[in-house]
């Protein structure tokens, strides 16, 4: 179900010329649904595609007619075009069988600062780079499946959204084993709620929580998707960020 309806909130995912899987996309449009959100797609040109023209290695004389040509820009654009052209079809194709909205738009960036250039601070979903994936052993590539889901527990509403989607995607049935990171351990109360048959659940505690160890987190994530609230990010530099999730083997799913 493909629409452009404002004013739902949405999950962002930006996809650029590295490309995504469609395992990926597949566990991004099903976490969509079981948390009735809509999912932004936006495609991005990398910012090399304007510098590459500029080099005085990227134009060469062709052999035929003398004409110049930019023919790193070429192949640039082409392979940024064909990686978003599949990554929207596999996007319409699940969106419509999981009966969740899809709207997409273009934009020059980096992943990191794309998302936060963005209004009404959507919920952020970075899929892992697939060079790192296929040296990973136990990381499944070609399946939504989450073998490993793992929340960082903060404090306050923060907390509280995050142990919310946390929920959804357990009922939902979408995870094998869950870690919940955090400094303590949780109450009972809390541990009941996200208890569900068949899930292994487990409690990492002793985590500092400070800009340091969340990056540290995301760089050496061992799970297959990491939940995050946006509020733990806010302390790391944009560079540090973008660096972070460009080392990550693990998909980074921000909540807001």
């Amino acid at each position: 179900m493909t629409t452009d309806v404002r004013g739902r909130r949405a999950i962002l995912v930006p996809i650029d010329l590295h490309g995504v899987t469609r395992g990926a996309l597949e566990t991004l449009v099903r976490i969509a649904r079981h948390l009735d959100r809509d999912v932004l797609a936006i495609l991005l040109e990398d910012a090399r595609l304007q510098r590459a023209a500029e080099l005085p290695f990227a134009a060469e004389i062709s052999l035929r007619g003398g004409v110049e040509s930019s023919l790193q820009r070429q192949q640039l654009a082409h392979r940024h075009s064909r990686t978003c052209a599949d990554a929207l079809r596999w996007l319409r194709e699940l969106a419509h069988s999981n009966r969740v909205a899809l709207r997409f738009e273009d934009a020059v960036g980096v992943r990191w600062r794309a998302a936060l250039e963005r209004e009404g601070n959507p919920d952020l979903f970075f899929p892992a780079r697939q060079r790192w994936l296929a040296h990973l052993p136990g990381r499944r590539t070609g399946s939504a499946a989450i073998r490993r889901l793992g929340a960082v527990v903060a404090q306050g509403d923060a907390c509280a959204s995050l142990l919310a989607a946390t929920a959804a995607m357990v009922r939902g049935g979408l995870a094998q084993e869950l870690y919940l990171i955090g400094r303590d351990p949780l109450p009972a109360e809390t541990l009941r709620a996200l208890h569900h048959p068949g899930l292994r659940l487990r409690q990492w505690t002793g985590f500092r929580g400070d800009a340091d160890s969340i990056e540290k987190l995301i760089c050496q994530s061992p799970c297959d998707l990491l939940l995050l609230p946006r509020s733990s990010l806010q302390a790391i530099a944009p560079d540090h960020l973008e660096s972070a999730l460009e080392s990550s083997g693990s998909q980074i799913f921000v909540v807001e």
